[in-house]
């Protein structure tokens, strides 16, 4: 919006002073039209009054053939017809300055009327452009806003996961110990054994059951070796996930610079634009840049460049060009986006889905134990 104001203020003041320049020369050049008419009038009484002194000096002429005394009276009609005929010099000539001077202040007018309509078409096009710009930052924003809602949402899920891998850890290393404090129990019974089967008789049986004890010690030791081996790949796995996510955020944050550098490019071609329009002010000539933007910082780029560079020629064909470097720029942006965002989605859900069934395995398997116990 203060774009606007400024482009609208400045051709708003440009146009107001032509107004005003071309309303005061106007009365200026009626008075002298008015000048030269009543010069022409003076121009004709003058070239009559000087006939009429050129046939009163014919006729004196024929006096003085007659009388001696009318010598002095065709020296002074002589001195007038003289200076009649300077005046009537001076008064063409100044005729032929106003008239060039009207001459020059018509033409003057008609520039003025020229350069005040190409303006307003040049400030006309310049807005158009500029609400395109606005569209397309409008859509950088929205783009933003999306993103950063799944980044919101993919934080959410890592956050749920990690908790869930910090419950699950906790649990592993419940049974864990769990199943070192069995198998304590264990080596001490077996000790027992030895000891009452060193007293007893029935050294066979102990022995048996000794067997037995130590091939459920085996199965123990081989449960508790599954269990740290779970464990360890469902640290690998949550550290997978980190690494995908922060790579997600380095997108994102990439994006984000992106949007950023075409905004910032967007509002200096802006300014060259405005800085352009003051210029011309000054001059009287038009030399008008043109903003053309896209959704990607390489496109958007190339496309300020093509414009810069050919701006000055006004071809609608670069124009055209430009825009559909941008929407091309923007669809391929938003696609690789999309994109990028499902391979993420994609792998989440394997990583959930692998730590649920490790988490079913070891369920069962303490099931079973329990049953064997």
């Amino acid at each position: 919006m203060a774009d606007d104001g400024v482009a609208n203020g400045v051709d708003d003041q440009y146009g107001e002073e032509s107004a005003t320049k071309i309303a005061l020369l106007q009365p200026e050049r009626d008075e002298l039209v008015s000048e030269n008419a009543a010069r022409k009038e003076e121009i004709k009484k003058l070239t009559a009054e000087l006939d009429r002194s050129n046939e009163k000096i014919k006729e004196m002429q024929k006096e003085v053939d007659r009388s001696h005394e009318a010598d002095k009276a065709v020296e002074v009609i002589a001195a007038r017809a003289a200076d009649l005929e300077t005046q009537v010099v001076r008064l063409q000539h100044d005729l032929i300055s106003e008239m060039s001077a009207a001459e020059e202040a018509r033409a003057e007018a008609g520039e003025l009327s020229k350069a005040l309509g190409e303006k307003e078409s040049k400030v006309e096009f310049l807005e158009s452009e500029l609400a395109g710009l606005k569209k397309v930052k409008g859509e950088s924003e929205v783009r933003v806003r999306d993103l950063e809602r799944k980044i919101g949402v993919l934080e959410t899920k890592e956050i749920e996961e990690r908790n869930k891998r910090i419950r699950f850890e906790e649990g592993m290393r419940d049974k864990i110990d769990e199943k070192e404090r069995e198998i304590k129990d264990l080596r001490q019974k077996v000790e027992e054994l030895e000891k009452v089967a060193a007293e007893k008789a029935e050294l066979e049986e102990l022995v048996k059951q000794k067997v037995r004890l130590e091939e459920a010690l085996e199965e123990l030791v081989k449960q508790k070796l599954k269990l740290e081996e779970a464990l360890r790949e469902s640290e690998e796995k949550a550290a997978s996930l980190e690494s995908i996510i922060l790579q997600l955020r380095e997108e994102a944050k990439e994006a984000e610079r992106v949007i950023i550098s075409l905004n910032e490019k967007a509002v200096e071609a802006i300014d060259r634009g405005v800085n352009g329009i003051h210029g011309e002010e000054k001059g009287l000539k038009l030399q008008w840049p043109v903003v053309a933007a896209g959704s990607t910082g390489a496109v958007v780029a190339a496309a300020a460049v093509i414009y810069v560079c050919y701006g000055k020629r006004r071809c609608r064909w670069w124009i055209w060009c430009m825009k559909a470097l941008a929407c091309i720029g923007g669809i391929g942006y938003h696609c690789i986006l999309s994109f990028h965002v499902l391979v993420v989605s994609v792998k989440l859900t394997r990583v959930y889905f692998g730590n649920l069934k490790i988490h079913v395995k070891l369920v069962w398997t303490a099931i079973l134990t329990g049953k064997d116990k």
